[in-house]
């Protein structure tokens, strides 16, 4: 089995136009080709009334997005986003315009509240200034405006040539919901902002628990679960294009009010330099 890679596919409908639900179908069809979606779930998902539409498949074993971005998007849409997991790397990469040519970069995602489920009754080892607060439930919350960077994986077992009609096999107990498939295989959190934080970007010693979440929404979660050689740290993923921070991207759909501060995007770009450069 080669790679196995996730692609989550965001279409906009000219502005004067919309997508409609043939339409949408259309476009999965287009993207999936004859090899169909590599070891990933077909879901379609078409926006408020037809302004775009998301389209989450495997691209494993489907060149089809060439095609797609180079000979219909250009003239048909008025433009195209897509972010994409390797499961040979950590994280994921957005593009926009065509997959090949780009622009190319790591996809950051933001949280506004941290949850923390600790092994002694003080406060949180990590911003002891910070505003933590104590809930009934014996977690510690905190309201912050953060992002990271991660790796999202919606592997499931529908075979090497999934199509939207593949049933969808039933998640395992420690799958964690997203807004598409269940996650049950998750990376660790990098580039974590704000900076303090850092050290619940993976397990910590004295956390049993740690959830990031959206407006709401569980967006990341890390916690021991028991393995074959006992108790480790895993971590789920539910990023989606809801919590998308990327700066281009925010700026093309008006939502310039999330941006992250100018040194975050910096600190992506260094390191997206440096992974070229490698």
């Amino acid at each position: 089995m080669s790679n196995i890679f996730t692609d989550a596919i965001r279409v906009y409908a000219r502005p004067d136009d919309r997508i409609t639900g043939v339409e949408a179908q259309w476009i999965t069809w287009m993207l999936l080709g004859r090899h169909g979606s590599y070891h990933v779930p077909v879901v379609t998902r078409r926006g408020p009334e037809g302004a775009y539409v998301d389209i989450q498949y495997g691209s494993g074993k489907s060149p089809d997005i060439v095609n797609f971005s180079q000979d219909h998007a250009p003239y048909l849409y008025g433009s195209l986003w897509g972010r994409h997991y390797n499961e040979g790397g950590d994280q994921d990469i957005i593009w926009q315009g065509d997959v090949n040519d780009g622009p190319h970069r790591y996809c950051r995602y933001g949280f506004d509240e941290v949850r923390v489920a600790t092994t002694t009754g003080d406060r949180p080892p990590v911003g002891p200034e910070a505003p933590w607060r104590r809930h009934p439930d014996g977690t510690w919350r905190l309201s912050v405006a953060g992002s990271y960077r991660t790796g999202n994986c919606r592997y499931a077992d529908v075979g090497p040539m999934a199509t939207p009609t593949t049933p969808l096999p039933d998640p395992p107990p420690a799958a964690l919901p997203t807004p598409t498939t269940p996650n049950d295989e998750g990376e660790a959190l990098t580039a974590l902002h704000p900076h303090w934080l850092t050290p619940f970007a993976d397990d910590h010693p004295d956390a049993t628990w740690i959830e990031y979440r959206w407006r709401g929404r569980v967006v990341h979660r890390a916690r021991e679960e028991d393995d074959w050689d006992g108790p480790t740290w895993q971590h789920r993923c539910a990023d989606d294009w809801d919590n998308c921070l990327d700066p281009d991207f925010l700026r093309a759909t008006g939502a310039t009010g999330l941006l992250a501060p100018d040194e975050v995007y910096e600190r992506d770009r260094e390191d997206w330099e440096k992974r070229g450069s490698r």
